[in-house]
């Protein structure tokens, strides 16, 4: 078992040396709350809105909805990298609007048929714009029903505002996690999401929850570890590497018995 023990005081840096030597270079790993972890977290978190995004896909609303696991990848690979980065919220936050809807309407041009796009590709539209423009059309159209209040059953629509809520969902827990050390903000949202889902899917997606309550409950151990390392590095204090491995052990353990009992 790991142990803990004050470490020695450490050495002051002689007067005269010379300043850009004391002075710590720059680290991306800097600008992000957790100091360890990040690759465990990372996949964790990764897992976490990939059950999200398939159990939606898995519910059976309409087709096509594999998208949504693309629109996770592109979302978590962004907050990652704005995590890292050295850009305020304001930035990161605008940065992930336009990107988001550039990337999940890039998507959305796969599943327009060439039937659809007929009349565009007549006028000398090349297909992938002209798939864009589909897709465009077919919200404004939705505006339009929802202005006049009257139905308008689109499927790209709803795939369009479910792949929307997934990328936000995504990148603003993978924000909340990394840039503040907000885990509960990155799992109470998407919990909800999920929740809803398996209540409402015509199709049954309770096994997404469990795996899901899993994942939540190793990842809630691995940030608190990582919050108490945070702790205890301020504190100087000494903690074996190999704490990690006791503590995710015991965390898969600890949370297999809880869904056991909960089922």
């Amino acid at each position: 078992m790991a142990t803990i023990a004050t470490t020695p005081p450490s050495t002051a840096v002689p007067s005269g040396t010379p300043t850009s030597t004391r002075r710590r270079r720059f680290h991306y790993s800097d600008n992000v709350y957790f100091l360890d972890g990040h690759v465990v977290i990372g996949i964790l978190l990764l897992l976490l809105y990939l059950i999200v995004a398939v159990s939606l896909d898995a519910a059976g609303y309409v087709g096509n909805m594999t998208l949504l696991v693309w629109t996770t990848l592109g979302a978590f690979v962004l907050g990652l990298l704005m995590s890292f980065s050295r850009f305020d919220g304001f930035f990161a936050l605008s940065h992930s609007l336009f990107t988001g809807l550039a990337w999940i309407l890039f998507l959305m041009t796969n599943i327009v048929s060439s039937d659809e796009i007929a009349p565009f590709i007549s006028n000398g539209i090349p297909p992938l714009q002209a798939k864009a423009y589909f897709v465009l059309l077919q919200w404004l159209n939705w505006v339009e029903s929802a202005v006049n209040q009257t139905a308008n059953a689109d499927n790209y629509v709803f795939i369009f505002e479910i792949a929307f809520l997934i990328w936000w969902l995504t990148f603003l827990g993978v924000w909340a996690v990394f840039r503040y050390g907000y885990t509960w903000r990155a799992i109470v949202p998407a919990g909800v999401v999920l929740v809803i889902n398996t209540y409402y899917a015509p199709e049954s997606v309770l096994a997404f929850l469990v795996v899901f309550s899993l994942v939540a409950l190793v990842l809630l151990v691995r940030t608190n570890l990582a919050e108490r390392q945070l702790r205890w590095r301020e504190q100087h204090i000494y903690f074996s590497p190999d704490i990690t491995l006791d503590f995710m052990r015991n965390a898969l353990i600890y949370s297999v018995i809880v869904l056991a009992i909960a089922w």
